[in-house]
Parts: structure tokens; C-alpha cells; sequence
């Protein structure tokens, strides 16, 4: 999810409280005796824009030099990039080469384009120079926005029972409806959609909030098209949820839980070649199809048909690289 940074100089209380209702991620006050009084409302981060951290900078973008130096900095340095006539070709260019770029915007239709330029955007946009009404409709616009992964359908190849393994649960923070998942494989390079535990079963009631992801050495998609592996994942850390559209959504685990349980080998073809997930073998576990249903382990069959996402290449520490590997 696209983050947004706000611009503030006044004492409305009613929009700081809209803004974090809203999801705002920061507010950079024009005013220091504003710092307490926002600060009280929640924990949203509040930074004086003339006093910021050292890894947060404000970059004028005037002509190709400058953008070969923003290009340059250090990744780490979040950009706010100011353009007062600002282009999509300098953008493309800096998504291209660096992350942690945000663009100053003052209209909604600036903030909607530059969070989809190259399809990816910039991380975020830093709203000054409107009223504050525009302020909140671009606030809830942007986070509004669900990101999307290219999925495709998959054949069950195969249904093997395995010898108990240390199976991971995944709880999060949100409840999930049917169709709605994770992306869970033994090979980075094809993953199953696990439906969460929202459906209505006679053996124990729905966790919605849930999903019973697999193995502790599967690969999870996580967010900015990174995985990790199960075993690594624990509170607070951020997941990603799919549902079979391939829409996105961002939200974290309160809790994770790792306990030894029977387990089950799905065997997948796609595309690209045929891959694999070890998932506990209970009715609870289900797969998403690709009409939106899901369906559970236990009675899923050769031949049916079920959500995954499949990509060529390798992954170093989570990240997409180019490198002759196999996985078997």
C-alpha cells in the first residue's frame, strides 16, 4: 500500500483526526508549537519540516542533472521529489532506478497518476499546497487503492500423504472472506493460493482472520514482490493477501503459531513446469479456484483446477534476481 505524508500548518483537529482515521502515515507540521498537539492524538508519526531525520530529504528536480543525482543517493534516503511542473518521463526514470521515491502532489488526479506510473508508482505521495478537504480526499483515495499480481490456474497433479511436520498458522489482524488467501510453495517459482479459515464448516468454528499456510520451509509472498519463508515470519511482520482476481492487499500477524501436525504433498502443474505445497492434511485447509470458491484439501481430487502464481528466475534473501538455479 502506497504511503501518504501530509503537509499541515494549521489547528484543525477534526481533519488531524480524519487523516488518522484514515490511514495518514506521517504529518509534517510548517509550525513547531503544532507538534504537541498532534502528537497527543495518536502515535502517527509527526516530523518539523524544517528539522527532518536524516533519512528523509526534500529533492528539487529541475533537469536531467538533478535526476541523476536522486538516482544516485542512497536507497535507504526517503526522496521527496518537488517538481513545480512535473513529468511522467523523470518519474519513470527514478522508479526505474531507486525506491523510497514520494512526489509532492496538490490535486488528486497528480496523486493518482504518479502512484501508477510504470505500473508501479512512486511509494508515496506528500500532500501540501490544498485545502484541507483536498487533503482528505486524497488520502482516502490512495489508500483505497488494492494493488494486483498476475495469477493463473493450476492442475493437481497429485494428493501424497506426509509423516507429521511443524506446520505454520498464520493470524492477522483483519478477517478475510472466501477466495481470499496467501500464496504459499515450496519453490519460489510456483506458489498455491491457501484459502484463509473463513468457511463455514461442522467441525470447528470459522477463524476468518486465519490462514493454515503449510510447512515451516514454504515460501510465503510477502510485500514488494518479496518472499519469506514461514518459519521467519512473526508478529507484527507485514503479509500480503490475495484473492483470486489477483487483487492485493497489505495487513500484519498478531500472532503465528508452529505446531507439528499430519501433512499433505499438493503436486500443481501450470504453465511453466509443476511445483508443489506441503499443507496440513485437515478439512480446515482449503484452496482457492478460480471461480472464488475454495476447496479442501482432504477432498480435492486429480485434475481440479486452483489459483497459483508462477515466475521464471531465482530469489537471493527474499528478492527477484537473474541467476541460473534449480529447484527440486
Amino acid at each position: 500500500m502506497k504511503k501518504v505524508w501530509i503537509e499541515v500548518d494549521n489547528r484543525n483537529k477534526q481533519f488531524f483526526t480524519d487523516a488518522i482515521e484514515s490511514g495518514v502515515d506521517a504529518f509534517f507540521i510548517t509550525r513547531k508549537e503544532l507538534m504537541p498537539e498532534i502528537s497527543s492524538l495518536s502515535r502517527t508519526a509527526v516530523y518539523h519540516k524544517e528539522n527532518l531525520p536524516e533519512d528523509i530529504r526534500f529533492f528539487v528536480i529541475k533537469g536531467k542533472e538533478d535526476e541523476e543525482e536522486a538516482a544516485a543517493l542512497p536507497a535507504s534516503l526517503a526522496l521527496i521529489i518537488v517538481a513545480e511542473d512535473w513529468k511522467v518521463i523523470p518519474m519513470e526514470n527514478l522508479i526505474a532506478r531507486r525506491k523510497n521515491l514520494f512526489l509532492l502532489v496538490d490535486n488528486l488526479q497528480d496523486a493518482v497518476d504518479a502512484t501508477a506510473i510504470l505500473e508501479k508508482g512512486v511509494d508515496g505521495v506528500y500532500i501540501s499546497g490544498c485545502p484541507d478537504v483536498e487533503k482528505l480526499k486524497i488520502l482516502k483515495k490512495i489508500k483505497s487503492e488494492k494493488g494486483s499480481i498476475s495469477l493463473g490456474q493450476g492442475e493437481i497433479l497429485s494428493i501424497r500423504r506426509y509423516p507429521p511436520g511443524d506446520r505454520v498458522c498464520i493470524d492477522t489482524i483483519i478477517n478475510m472472506r472466501n477466495g481470499e488467501g496467501m500464496l504459499i510453495g515450496d519453490f519460489s517459482t510456483g506458489m498455491v493460493l491457501v484459502n484463509s479459515e473463513s468457511h463455514e464448516n461442522p467441525y470447528v468454528l470459522p477463524r476468518p482472520f486465519r490462514i493454515n499456510a503449510g510447512a515451516v520451509h514454504s515460501y510465503l509472498m510477502t510485500t514488494e514482490g518479496r518472499t519469506k519463508y514461514l518459519s521467519d515470519l512473526k508478529s507484527g511482520d507485514e503479509v500480503l493477501i490475495v484473492n483470486h482476481r489477483g487483487e492485493t492487499s497489505i495487513t500484519v500477524t498478531g500472532r503465528v503459531k508452529i505446531e507439528r501436525r499430519p501433512m499433505l504433498h499438493i503436486g500443481i502443474k501450470g504453465k511453466q513446469g509443476t511445483f508443489g505445497a506441503v499443507v496440513q492434511n485437515a478439512e480446515t485447509i482449503r484452496l482457492v479456484t478460480p471461480e472464488g470458491e475454495s476447496k479442501s484439501v482432504v477432498t480435492i481430487e486429480k485434475g481440479d483446477r486452483v489459483v497459483i502464481f508462477e515466475e521464471e528466475g531465482a530469489r537471493h534473501f527474499g528478492y527477484k534476481i537473474e541467476e541460473t538455479i534449480w529447484e527440486k
